[in-house]
């Protein structure tokens, strides 16, 4: 999963391109612990989070008492440094209290999406090697649904965080939250190195891969998310984005680091989003695309209180206009799950930010553009981007092919093309992996056509993506139908309705497509998608849109 964050990462110096910000390596704490601790002491009765579709507030010493409390009570159930913890939540207030109590005792939270059905929990808690799980009473039918839940995870190592009753054989997460806090001193035993979180990102090859990472990976990333901002310290922060993602939950630390208040809404909401601004006077927040589209229609007072904000992913034009609009400081970059930031653009660069750059090499990042052979590639020149220094991944769970196809000697490979030009900055080309980015997730071709090849009556598919103006891509479907069999017999309809019981809702396809043959590669062994797309002018052309209901 690819999260274009503008943070920087790195507390140790070694070779780069970029200068070593001052004392940055020297204020970050070691762990979140010593993080957690560290603000509390400076603001215990600052409000810390404000879930305020749920009135529910804490303020920086009960959520240390909470965080504290909950870590007891998974202990006492038999959690330990190591364990595996995976979390099934949407935005509520359990989240970041729970998994902060898991870094607390040195435990691994493996992020879950709350809209994955029971055959994707079949994969994710299975190649996690999960032992407990926290999962929201809304997911429940899901986990019910899972066909391949081992003896590992037992009954009564399932808590459920609910509003009303919980079945009797798991445990209500209210109950961890009544136990004895433990000692305020962080434990001693942990380290920097130690891997807290498992987050899966789509790969090429269907199933997500599970990248390790560990306290330093987050407070790096939290650091340099206060340091980009170029001297502006967040006050009121909003995450409007899902936590369990990576962007949502860098954001949630990086404002807990500079004792900023969090206010999270239940779900996203374009037109609650400017209301959300205004009312809680944030001053820092990502800016989603689809609310460029109606900001003009947004009295400016609105988005007056906002200083310094993430700007990914903007149509060519829609930072300047942003900026104008509410005179703020927009700035794009280029991250990864697996390596933390890599590329950003600094705010004394406006030339950078206004040419559509993803920026210039972060403090302690070095970063190499290079051909086929691994060869380095002249300025202005397009290659694979790869990223060397301290903070990347601890490797993929699991998966022992993947890490050696990955890294070459100390440089991961990101799969990304791109290009440096004259003014030093950095440009994002394209991906070479075979993904569908749709607001800012990453999908899997593979996965989506490896469900579609499972659909009786489908001989073949092929999954690409189609731009969009507001999800930035959508999925489109291409199936090849058995001999024999016609449209009328597997309807677009059948289609969709086989996806949703196997997918989760975000990579059910839009679009779907028909055909009677598919162009393949020279080798007549794959389809060849490059001829699938090739003259094919406006992609939804031809096809039935699943949100429309009608055929384009």
């Amino acid at each position: 999963m690819r999260r274009r964050l503008n943070v920087i990462v790195g507390s140790e110096k070694m070779a780069s391109t970029s200068p070593n910000p001052q004392n940055l390596g020297a204020a970050t704490p070691k762990t979140i612990p010593e993080m957690l601790r560290n603000s509390v002491a400076r603001t215990p009765d600052r409000s810390a989070f404000v879930f305020f579709d749920h009135d529910k507030t804490l303020t920086y010493a009960e959520l240390d008492d909470q965080v504290r409390r909950v870590a007891h009570a998974l202990q006492h159930r038999g959690v330990r440094k190591g364990t595996h913890v995976a979390l099934m939540l949407p935005n509520v207030i359990e989240f970041p209290v729970t998994w902060l109590a898991i870094a607390w005792l040195g435990a691994v939270s493996v992020q879950l999406n709350p809209q994955f059905t029971g055959r994707e929990l079949d994969y994710a808690l299975n190649d996690a090697d999960v032992d407990f799980l926290v999962i929201d009473e809304t997911c429940l039918a899901s986990l019910n649904a899972m066909q391949q839940r081992t003896e590992r995870l037992a009954d009564s190592n399932i808590i459920v965080r609910s509003d009303g009753q919980v079945p009797k054989h798991h445990v209500a997460w209210q109950e961890l939250a009544t136990a004895d806090p433990l000692p305020p001193e962080p434990p001693s035993e942990l380290s920097a190195h130690d891997v807290i979180a498992i987050l899966y990102t789509s790969g090429t090859t269907g199933f997500p891969k599970g990248c390790m990472l560990d306290h330093r990976y987050w407070l790096q990333i939290s650091a340099g998310a206060l340091h980009a901002q170029g001297g502006h310290k967040p006050r009121n922060v909003l995450i409007y984005e899902p936590m369990f993602y990576i962007q949502g939950n860098a954001i949630f630390i990086a404002s807990l680091l500079a004792n900023a208040t969090i206010y999270c809404p239940a779900r996203s909401s374009i037109s609650k989003f400017f209301e959300w601004v205004h009312r809680y006077t944030i001053d820092y927040c990502a800016f989603p695309v689809p609310a460029l589209h109606i900001m003009d229609d947004i009295p400016a007072k609105m988005g007056a209180s906002l200083k310094w904000v993430h700007a990914w992913y903007f149509p060519k034009g829609g930072l300047e206009r942003l900026e104008k609009r509410f005179d703020v400081i927009g700035r794009d970059s280029y991250a990864m799950t697996e390596n933390g930031l890599c590329l950003y653009v600094p705010v004394d660069r406006p030339d950078l930010a206004i040419s559509g750059s993803v920026g210039v090499p972060a403090p302690w990042r070095e970063i190499r553009i290079v051909d086929d052979q691994g060869n380095d590639v002249a300025d202005g020149e397009v290659g694979e981007a790869w990223t060397s220094g301290p903070g990347h991944l601890h490797g993929y769970y699991r998966k022992t092919a993947a890490n050696r196809e990955s890294f070459k000697g100390n440089w991961f490979r990101t799969g990304d093309l791109m290009r440096r030009d004259d003014d030093g900055g950095y440009y994002l080309v394209g991906r070479m992996k075979d993904m569908v980015k749709r607001s800012g997730e990453n999908i899997s071709a593979a996965e989506v056509e490896a469900c579609l090849n499972a659909m009786s009556g489908v001989a073949m598919a092929a999954v690409v993506p189609v731009p969009d103006r507001v999800r930035g891509e959508e999925v489109k479907a291409y199936i090849q139908l058995v001999p024999g069999r016609s449209q009328k017999d597997t309807p677009p309809q059948q289609v969709f309705q086989h996806c949703s019981e196997h997918l989760a809702g975000f990579k059910i396809p839009r679009y779907l497509a028909y055909v009677d043959a598919f162009p393949m590669t020279a080798g007549n062994d794959k389809i060849s998608k490059p001829k699938l797309t090739r003259d094919s002018g406006d992609l939804t052309f031809g096809a039935y849109d699943r949100v429309d209901e009608i055929w384009r």
